[in-house]
């Protein structure tokens, strides 16, 4: 039996009275379990939770454990609102990059996602993106993909203030014509908003509304290109609010 800090990232029903949960944990990152009779611990309040830290304890050689029991090491966190569906948009860009990886140490980026459940806890409406933003940046440095977002992988220069670069996956930012800019908006980029976002300087919305453009682009290989489910339940709720 295996002892673990984790957290729940996702659940789904088995059977008739079980689960197959998600687990994220420091040191085999992403473990998929069979938690037997959960359904009825969950309608006597005594189920798994989100956001939520757990000591559990697994057993099992295969890709898919067997849960075998499970200890609540904090209160919840009680996340509302925009910042809740902000954690189950973190919780599934976690789930989607680590799905392919298997009983890998995470010990980083679980630390790092503990970290921003925190401060979705307290943040301010307006500096949400900011903790998203700064959490991607996280998330692509873990999995090996960070960039020199200041530099043409063409030719090796710093960006120009004043021109226009186009993400390319794996490679960076290359330099783009004006021309080639406009036709592709949402995968070009003007060089000063770049060189702001490297300094991680969001004191400028069209920043931040650029850095969320080109960290979408930058995921897409670690996520994949299926529309993340989260950002669908956030617009509607925005919607019902309305």
């Amino acid at each position: 039996m295996i002892k673990q800090n984790a957290y729940l990232l996702h659940s789904r029903p088995y059977r008739e009275t079980s689960a197959m949960v998600d687990l994220f944990t420091p040191d085999h990152g992403l473990i998929r379990c069979i938690a037997r009779g959960l359904k009825k611990q969950t309608s006597k309040g005594h189920g798994l939770q989100p956001f939520m830290a757990y000591s559990v304890f697994f057993h099992g050689d295969g890709d898919l454990k067997n849960l075998d029991r499970f200890e609540s090491c904090d209160l919840p966190l009680l996340l509302k609102g925009d910042a809740l569906f902000s954690g189950f948009y973190i919780n599934e860009v976690i789930l989607r990059a680590l799905r392919s990886e298997a009983d890998i140490e995470a010990e980083q980026l679980f630390a790092a996602y503990k970290a921003v459940l925190h401060t979705l806890n307290g943040v301010k409406v307006d500096e949400l993106e900011i903790v998203l933003r700064q959490f991607e940046l996280t998330l692509l440095e873990y999995m090996g993909q960070s960039y020199e977002w200041t530099m043409d992988f063409r030719t090796g220069d710093w960006v120009d203030a004043d021109g226009y670069y186009g993400f390319f996956a794996e490679q960076g930012m290359g330099r783009v014509s004006a021309q080639y800019a406009q036709q592709k908006p949402d995968s070009c980029f003007l060089g000063s908003h770049l060189m702001a976002f490297a300094e991680l300087d969001w004191s400028k919305s069209e920043v931040l509304r650029m850095a969320k453009r080109l960290l979408r682009l930058a995921l897409r290989p670690i996520i994949g290109y299926k529309p993340i489910q989260a950002r669908e339940l956030i617009k509607q709720y925005r919607d019902i609010g309305k």
